[in-house]
Order: C-alpha cells, then structure tokens, then sequence
C-alpha cells in the first residue's frame, strides 16, 4: 500500500512540475500562431487533429490491453512474459502504422468536404490542405513506430519519466516554433516541428526503457503464447467499441463544427479545447499515475478496500469538476479575448457547453480508469455504439438549429445520459459487486446541480469586475479561493477528505522529519570535519558517535519517507 501511494505521488509531482512550464511555453507559441497565421490555419489545426484522432482507432486499444497484461508479470519480475507481450505489441504496432498511413492517404482527396466554407475564400489552395494534411499524418504514423515502450513505463508505475520527458521536449521544440514563427510566418515550418518533436520524444523513451529493461533485448525472439494471445484479443474487442465511442465524442466536435457551421467556428473551438485540454493535463498527471496502481490494487482481490480507494480518488475527481466548471465559465471569454482577441470569443452559452463538456470528462475518468484497470470493458462493448449514434446524430441534428451551441449539446446530452449510466453500472455490478449504484448516481447528479448552483453565484458576482490584466488577475484568484472553499466547505466532514487531510499532516511530517535529519547530520558532519582538520585526536571517539547519530536520522527520516 506505501509503495502504491508513494509511486503515485512522485509520478504526480514530477509530470506536474515540468507541465507548468510547458502549458506557459504552449499558450505562448498558440498565441502566436493564431495572430501570425489567423482563424483559418487554427481552424485547419483543429481538424486535422481530430481526423487523426479518428484514424487512431486503429490502435484497436491493444496499448490499454498490454497494458493490463504487464501488471502482473512486473509485479512478480517474470521478465520472460514482460518480453513476450513487448515483442507481441511491437509488430502489432508496426501493422497498425502501415494501416492509418493506408487510411490516411485515402482521406487526402475529400479534405474540401469537410470544410463548410469554399476553398477559394481560404488563406490557402487546395493542394496546400493537402500538402499540411500529409505532414500531420508522417507525424502520427512515425509515433507509432517508436511509441510502444511507452506502456511497459507506464505499467511499471513509472510515468513520471514519461511526462518529464514528455514535457522537457514540449517545451524545446515549442520554443524553437515560437522563432520559426516569428521568421518565417509559415504553416510548414510549425509542422515540420511538430513532426520533429515527436520523432525525438519517442526515440528519448525508447532508449530509455531499453537500459531500463535489458531483458526486453534478452527475450527478442521469444513469441507470444496462445493463452496471453485470446486475452489480448478478448479485452480488444471490447475497447475498441469503447475507444469507438470515446473518439466519436471528444474527437469528431471540430470536425462536425467544421463541416456544419464554419471553419472559423472550428477554429474558436480549438482555443477553447486547448486550455481544456491543457489543464486537463494536469489532472491526468493525477489519474494517470493512479492508472498502474489501480491496476495492482485489483491483484489484491479486498472489493471492500477497492471501493474505498475508489471513493478516495473519485472525490479529487469530484472537486476536479466542480472547480474547473466554475472557473471555466466565470474565466473562459476573459481569457480568451486577452489571449487572442475579442473576435475569437464564443457566447455565454456555448462556454457553458464547453465547460459542460470538461466537467462530464471530470466525473467519467475515475470511473473508466478503474473499469479498465480491471478489463471491464467488456462487459458494456455495445454502450459505445449507442454513444456514438446519440451523441453524433444529435451533434449534426443540433447544429443545423443552434450552430456550435448545438454540436456540444448533442455531445453532452449522449455522454451524460449514456456513456456515465452505463459505465457506472459496469464497474458497480461487475467490478465492485456493489448495490451502491443508485447512491453513486444521486452522488454524481448532486455534484453537477451543485456547480451549476455554485457557477451562477460566482458568475453574478464576477459580473461586476471591470475588464483589463489587473482585474482579471484578481478575478482569477477570486474564483480559485471561492470555488474550492465551497467545495471544501460541503465536504470536509466526508471520510475522504479527512483521508486527504491526514495525507497532507503524514506528507508533511515526514519531508520536515528529512530536513530535520540532514541538517543535524550536516552539522554534525561539519562538527567532526572541524575537530579532524584541527588535530585534536581526542575528539575522533566523539567524531564517531556524531556520525553514529546522523545515521539514525537519516534512518528515521527514511522511515518517516516510507509511511
């Protein structure tokens, strides 16, 4: 149990570390390239991306399923099966690569159609769309080539080296196409970074896990068996229904407000979508290096002590959503006009669907992370089918009434009332073999009656701030305070926070217990250094016992370190 909750608050603090500088450098080159290049080449920026998103369905989920596969073998160090499921995942990963490059090429002819204005009245030709759609495809394709080692890393519970390589390259490469920007004003040029950067990301990863685990190398020809093989391909075929029906939601809304509203709506959204998504990172940092503990947690087979760390995670879920909707909704337009300009704002409404939308994702992480960790996905395949039907016919039916606003409610009508209901029925009745559904329900409609509740308040009051850096300033620190303290303030008698309060008091405890005991033995240590130089032999006994007693400290504080 130590070593999970110790693992799970390194990996945080190291991803969230260099996120905070990266998330400055990436707003900074954003800002830049919307001014420098405009709304079109944005808008263009945020379609393909999600085109991509789409052809990575081919991906099938093999990683998540592998994924789950290495838990074991890396708990109990069976090397040999840790080998034989990499050397599986790297030719499934080199077929998949050929398949969304095949797929890819195929879209380049009806790029125009996906695009509601005329090409003539764009910033760019034709072949021109072509040319950049090409590039954002060698730049999907060559990650697959080299991405695959990502998932024993994060397996073993070590994703903290993910995001601070992750985040040390964002930051580089962000700031070399800042320059590239500045000089040159081409579209190219940021493209071929971002192609570079993940070339480079990728190969820094793959070196790594290759001396982290030599046995890989060792076991290079040692081919998967037919057991490990029908578990891959079972646990497959349910999430590739799932990652169906995740893409469909969160990555055809650019491509459904391109081709139904406008280019330049797409491109407004994308702005919206990218302080989402980066502030998101965040919180992923958290779930993520759950993700693997999670995974371990299920090896125990205690349901009793697994619903409750559920509780405990879903919790920081809970305040995740409710504070970023208030602040979302309060912040987003403010933001955004400083940001980019006033032109790139969207009205009240739509930034309710956006942060909407943020929320949804919020409530549903703590949930699919651990139905996953479990593989059972299985069990509700079918539900993304539905979730993909509603949520898309309703995006396209919307949009035709109500424009963008239109698109994300559709969204948020399917994933509240489909995707939610079904995923918590699947890990209460499956995983848990709980009858706390119906209170998990309530829990999760009473928090989102709470943030609206909580967001009008807070929104009638921030209404009054004049506009200007200064004051957005002091609303920002507004709404953070007075949205957690309400959350807090509706809470605190909850067992999960006062879990987390007392997580707080062992953390602190143990770091001031570390000072403590390296700077009594560097005192010490000086102490005997000083007696040493000065000749005095009679102080050698006394010397020694100073060195006796740094030892315990750093023993104790070592202790403090494990609880």
């Amino acid at each position: 149990m130590g070593s999970r909750v110790s693992n799970s608050i390194r990996n945080t603090i190291v991803g969230m570390a260099g996120l905070f500088i990266n998330l400055i450098v990436t707003f900074v080159a954003k800002s830049i390239f919307v001014r420098l290049l405009g709304a079109e080449y944005n808008g263009v920026n945020g379609l393909f991306s999600n085109i991509l998103n789409i052809l990575n369905m081919a991906e099938l989920g093999f990683s998540a399923s592998i994924a789950v596969c290495l838990y074991k073998p890396l708990k109990e160090h069976d090397e040999m099966t840790a080998g034989m499921l990499m050397n599986y995942f790297v030719r499934v990963y080199r077929i998949i690569a050929i398949i969304v490059a095949v797929a890819g090429c195929c879209c380049i002819p009806f790029l125009q159609y996906l695009i509601a204005e005329d090409i003539s009245t764009l910033p760019f030709t034709l072949n021109e769309l072509r040319a950049y759609f090409a590039m954002f495809l060698a730049n999907t394709v060559f990650g697959y080539l080299l991405a695959y080692k990502r998932t024993i890393i994060d397996a073993d519970q070590n994703s903290f080296i993910i995001s601070g390589v992750d985040n040390i390259c964002n930051i580089a490469l962000n700031i070399l196409q800042i320059v590239l920007l500045l000089v040159y004003k081409n579209y190219y040029a940021f493209l071929a970074i971002m192609i570079a950067k993940t070339i480079i990301n990728n190969l820094i990863l793959h070196i790594i896990a290759g001396k982290k685990y030599p046995y890989l190398s060792k076991y290079k020809g040692v081919k998967i068996s037919k057991e490990y093989k029908t578990t891959i391909f079972t646990n497959v075929r349910a999430m590739f229904l799932n990652k169906i029906g995740y893409t469909v939601t969160y990555s055809t809304t650019a491509i459904v407000i391109s081709a139904f509203v406008s280019l330049v709506d797409a491109g407004k959204y994308s702005n919206y979508q990218m302080i989402c998504t980066n502030i998101y990172a965040f919180v992923t940092i958290i779930f993520s290096s759950l993700s693997a503990s999670v995974g371990n947690l299920w090896l125990d087979d205690n349901t009793e002590y697994q619903l409750v760390v559920f509780k405990r995670i879903q919790y920081m879920a809970f305040f995740f959503a409710v504070f970023t909707f208030c602040c979302y909704i309060c912040l987003f337009n403010d933001f955004i006009a400083l940001w980019v300009g006033e032109d790139m704002v969207f009205a009240l409404p739509t930034v309710i669907m956006i942060s909407m939308n943020a929320m949804i994702l919020y409530l549903r992480r703590v949930v699919t992370t651990f139905r996953d960790a479990r593989a059972l996905y299985r069990y509700d395949k079918y539900k993304p089918i539905l979730e993909s039907v509603v949520g898309l016919g309703l995006a396209i039916g919307l949009s035709y009434v109500w424009g963008t606003f239109g698109v994300l409610l559709g969204y948020n009508i399917s994933m509240i009332f489909v995707s939610a209901v079904i995923e918590n029925y699947t890990l209460y009745k499956k995983g848990f073999k709980s009858k706390g559904l119906a209170k998990q329900y309530i829990s999760m409609a009473g928090v989102i009656l709470f943030a609206f509740a909580l967001t009008a308040l807070m929104y009638f009051i921030t209404d009054f701030f004049p506009k200007g850096v200064g004051w957005f300033v002091l609303k920002l620190v507004f709404c953070v305070v007075f949205a957690a303290g309400a959350f807090i303030l509706v809470s605190f008698r909850s067992p999960e926070f006062k879990y987390y309060k007392d997580l707080a008091v062992r953390i602190c405890k143990a770091m001031i217990a570390k000072i403590k005991g390296k700077t009594k033995s560097g005192k010490k240590a000086t102490e005997a250094s000083g007696a040493i130089e000065g000749g005095a032999q009679a102080q050698d006994a006394p010397a020694q016992e100073n060195n006796a007693d740094a030892d315990k400290e750093d023993d104790s504080s070592g202790d403090a370190d494990a609880e």
